[in-house]
C-alpha cells in the first residue's frame, strides 16, 4: 500500500491539467464573493486541512459513516461518478445551506471532508466552514481529478493481485 501512495503523490505531482482546469473554471464561473476575497480564501484560508486520497480512502474505511463526505459540485458531474459515501450538495447550495439554512449545525465538531472537482472550490468552502465554528474540516487535495486516478491506482493494484493468486493456484 505504501508503494501505492507513492504512485499516487508521483502522478499527481506530474498533474498541470489541474491549474488550466481550475483556471478555466474560475472564468466560467461567477462566485458571489469579490476576486480578492476568493483568492484570499483560496491561498490563505485557514481552519482547515487538506487530505489525500489514499487518507481518505482510509479514514472512511476506518470510520465509515461518521465522516461526512459533501460533494460540492454540479449534480450532473456528481452523477457521472463520485465517492461512494458523498452526499450532493453544489457549491452555492452549500454555502446556503451552511450560512442562512444552519443545516449542518449538527456536525460542529464531526469530521466533514469537502470535495469538488480541483480542491479549490472546497477549501473556500472550508475556510466559510471554519469562519463557521466547525471544527473537524479537511478539503480533499486537488479533487476528483486526484481521487479518480488514485481509484485507478488501486483498481490496477487489485486486478494485479488477483492475477497473481489465479497465477499461484493453477
Amino acid at each position: 500500500m505504501k508503494t501505492l501512495k507513492i504512485i499516487e503523490s508521483i502522478k499527481n505531482c506530474l498533474d498541470v491539467g489541474v491549474i488550466i482546469e481550475s483556471l478555466n473554471n474560475a472564468r466560467k464561473r461567477r462566485f458571489e464573493m469579490d476576486m480578492v476575497e476568493f483568492l484570499k480564501q483560496l491561498f490563505w484560508g485557514k481552519g482547515y486541512d487538506n487530505i489525500t486520497p489514499p487518507q481518505l480512502s482510509e479514514k472512511v474505511e476506518k470510520r465509515g459513516n461518521d465522516v461526512l463526505v459533501i460533494d460540492l459540485r454540479e449534480k450532473e458531474q456528481f452523477e457521472k461518478g463520485n465517492i461512494e459515501t458523498a452526499i450532493s450538495n453544489p457549491f452555492d447550495a452549500f454555502i446556503k445551506s451552511v450560512l442562512v439554512d444552519q443545516k449542518y449545525a449538527d456536525y460542529l465538531d464531526k469530521e466533514i471532508v469537502l470535495v469538488c472537482d480541483t480542491g479549490h472550490m472546497s477549501r473556500v468552502a472550508g475556510a466559510i466552514l471554519a469562519e463557521e465554528g466547525f471544527k473537524n474540516i479537511y478539503s480533499l487535495s486537488r479533487g476528483m481529478r486526484r481521487w479518480n486516478r488514485w481509484q485507478k491506482i488501486l483498481t490496477q493494484y487489485n486486478n494485479r493481485q488477483k492475477i497473481q493468486k489465479e497465477f499461484v493456484a493453477c
